[in-house]
């Protein structure tokens, strides 16, 4: 296994790597809208969230050296459905034409008061 460290990712706030490379899989653990640099959440409304949070994906994709087309499956958890439609929104103009397989759930709460949090598994061709 590889573990990858994104430096143009928030940091990670636990004992866990930003992506774990395994035979021809990558696992990228949860993203959340955190600032990079800073650490704190960025955005008020799910939108905001949504662009810095996928924004975290792709820092972490480039770390990997794959491209947003290697994503296979998505799992996002938000805190309001209501809001789902603007996080697919963001969701198509990050992802384009690709259309990897995905599950949305609405969840309770998500750390620091964050909209969202998602996860991805990519196939490394």
């Amino acid at each position: 296994m590889e573990f990858v460290h994104a430096p143009k990712a928030c940091a990670a706030v636990g004992p866990y790597s930003h992506a774990v490379k395994a035979g021809n899989v990558c696992y990228l653990s949860g993203q959340v809208p955190f600032h990079p640099v800073t650490g704190e959440v960025v955005g008020k409304n799910m939108s905001e969230q949504a662009a810095q949070t996928l924004a975290n994906m792709k820092a972490v994709l480039d770390a990997s050296n794959l491209p947003v087309t290697s994503i296979a499956k998505v799992t996002v958890f938000i805190t309001d459905m209501n809001d789902f439609d603007a996080f697919n929104a963001a969701y198509t103009a990050f992802m384009g034409d690709h259309r990897p397989a995905r599950v949305c759930v609405e969840v309770s709460n998500i750390a620091h008061g964050c909209l969202l949090e998602l996860d991805c598994v990519c196939v490394m061709e």
